[in-house]
């Protein structure tokens, strides 16, 4: 689909897209289509038909500019943070928390097969041995792509974040939270026009992450 156009055609269509409504329609979600999407700024977000997003503004976070909260620091020694050891259960628990998701089984599938490739990786907040929250995503480049973030205990999902933040800042890299949220705003992220984003990410893409293995980032 994107590979039809040159990446300049792209980059205007991009620019005149419609600020809060899809850019592109599909059938289904595939995997190539996927990785595909996220090079030029795209996300999917609803499901049969696949709508691929590029809001204008777009929210970041640089990890460096991570705000704690008080309240919040005391929680990062309560909770045990992993990496990458549970991320299918990860996006099961964002999918049956809530009460109307797009989640479904093919969408899983893929962002499984995503993580078997070394591409999708998560952040997982656990209390007393089980898995109370985290935050999962695929990391291209020096780039963060932030799915979806889920909290069964308090303040468990900004303590994902945090986490992820303090592992990802010695590397240069940005939070791509894709839409504004006052949750992720409170933290620290901003909305900034989608023409600067575009432009961020295609510098950011190109770019080694720094590091062989996310998981080995809690040990390094």
């Amino acid at each position: 689909m994107f590979s039809k156009l040159a990446p300049q055609e792209l980059y205007q269509l991009l620019l005149k897209a419609p600020k809060d409504a899809p850019v592109l329609l599909s059938d289904r979600l595939e995997k190539k289509l996927l990785l595909e999407a996220y090079k030029f700024g795209l996300f999917p977000w609803t499901n049969k038909p696949v709508s691929w997003w590029c809001p204008d503004p777009r929210m970041i976070l640089y990890p460096t500019e991570i705000y704690k909260q008080k309240s919040t620091r005391r929680f990062l020694n309560r909770y045990e943070i992993r990496l990458d050891e549970a991320f299918e259960e990860l996006i099961f628990l964002c999918a049956n928390s809530r009460k109307q998701t797009w989640l479904d089984r093919d969408f899983i599938r893929i962002y499984s097969e995503l993580f078997k490739d070394g591409i999708a990786h998560s952040v997982e907040i656990y209390e007393d041995k089980r898995l109370v929250g985290g935050i999962y995503g695929l990391i291209m480049g020096k780039i963060f792509f932030g799915e979806s973030m889920v909290s069964l205990a308090k303040n468990a999902s900004k303590v994902a974040m945090i986490a992820l933040c303090e592992l990802l800042a010695p590397y240069d890299f940005i939070i791509d939270c894709q839409i504004y949220n006052p949750h992720l705003a409170f933290m620290g992220a901003k909305n900034v026009p989608r023409a600067e984003f575009l432009s961020i990410l295609e510098k950011k893409i190109q770019q080694k992450s720094g590091f062989v293995e996310f998981k080995s980032l809690l040990t390094s």
